[in-house]
């Protein structure tokens, strides 16, 4: 389980910048200042991450605020390929569920794509027939004002957590979630103006909720993959080994240099290209690896050390909702290189850095 940090009330002052008196005015006459989790003789003590919370609410900065949030903020990577049919779903998933089961990570699902795939993934047949005849609300409510009221013309605010449907959840601390997609969601492209945004907003907001955030993208440039970039730390990018694997690298190197050269204060880094369905014994895939090698070095871009063959066990678990650990006959060799695929890609992302229960 992900233990809280506690401070006192001299951490506390120094964490906001105040003095300790300010932080004792604070509680006496701020209603939604954080209760204390308990009373000290010496000191009240806080779970730090409620104050940070309050303290963003309230525009409050110092240095040590802005180092605790750095802290406690999830690392968002978005997986993307301007090349559909690379399986992006398909290892969005996987890694999801990797972190959260086997390193009872806190991961949070967001299909980006109109095309839904990982919400059918992860949620299985019949529980997505179930969330889209409920109505719940998907990614297309982050981007879009829906609902409007009849008499104040004014859509009613959503809580971000309205639009997160939970999947799974377990008794040492990991958790998965997801925002669904629908088709719908095109509709964002037809008049993309101020929208690049709100999907950055959202994830600030549900951040310090989660130690990763997996954004799924959509195959093709658009408002939407300039929202990917705002509210993502790192890019992964999943390739097959055949013919013309590397034509959507130009393209998104291009893309990801254009965003960069007008969001200079971005942080977004490029974690690596992962292959996907390969095979060591095919000549088409060893030709196709090194033209991706040869575009990576180009653009001084990472090739993972380990690679994801084919197996009828991935699509056969997008069926039933289940990773390719938890589908029944998956052959074990092909579990095992994912696994070490996974521990790869969490060292690559900095998830590694502190695992639950360690010294940091």
């Amino acid at each position: 389980m992900v233990q809280p940090t506690l401070v006192g009330t001299a951490e506390l002052a120094a964490l906001l910048g105040v003095s300790k008196q300010t932080i004792s005015n604070w509680r006496s006459k701020e209603s939604d200042f954080p209760e204390p989790i308990a009373e000290l003789k010496s000191t009240p003590v806080w779970d730090q991450a409620l104050v940070v919370a309050w303290a963003i609410a309230r525009g409050l900065s110092s240095s040590e605020l802005q180092k605790a949030i750095a802290e406690s903020a999830a690392v968002a990577v978005s997986l993307m390929n301007m090349k559909g049919g690379v399986g992006k779903s398909t290892l969005t998933a996987n890694l999801g569920w990797y972190c959260a089961y086997r390193k009872q990570k806190r991961v949070l699902l967001v299909d980006l794509d109109p095309q839904f795939n990982l919400t059918q993934y992860v949620l299985g047949v019949d529980r997505y027939e179930q969330l889209v005849k409920a109505g719940r609300p998907t990614i297309l409510d982050v981007f879009e004002q829906v609902g409007i009221d009849a008499v104040t013309k004014v859509a009613p605010k959503r809580e971000p957590s309205s639009v997160i449907t939970r999947l799974k959840a377990w008794n040492k601390g990991g958790r998965l979630d997801l925002v669904p997609s629908r088709l719908e969601l095109a509709w964002t492209l037809k008049n993309p103006q101020f929208k690049e945004k709100p999907l950055a907003k959202f994830a600030s907001a549900v951040s310090r909720s989660y130690d990763l955030i997996l954004i799924d993208c959509p195959p093709t440039e658009s408002i939407l993959t300039e929202a990917a970039y705002l509210a993502s730390n790192y890019i992964l990018v999943p390739v097959k080994p055949e013919f013309l694997s590397t034509i959507g690298l130009p393209l998104l190197a291009r893309s990801i240099a254009d965003f960069q050269e007008r969001n200079e204060a971005a942080s977004l880094k490029l974690a690596g290209i992962v292959f996907n369905s390969s095979s060591p014994t095919k000549s088409e895939h060893s030709r196709s690896r090194k033209d991706v090698a040869s575009v990576a070095r180009q653009y001084g871009w990472y090739v993972f050390q380990h690679e994801l063959g084919y197996s009828d066990s991935y699509p056969r678990g997008s069926r039933y909702g289940t990773p390719i650990f938890h589908t029944n006959y998956a052959r074990w060799e092909r579990i095992s290189e994912f696994e070490v695929l996974a521990e790869e890609f969490m060292e690559r992302v900095g998830l590694k850095a502190h695992e639950p229960g360690t010294p940091a």
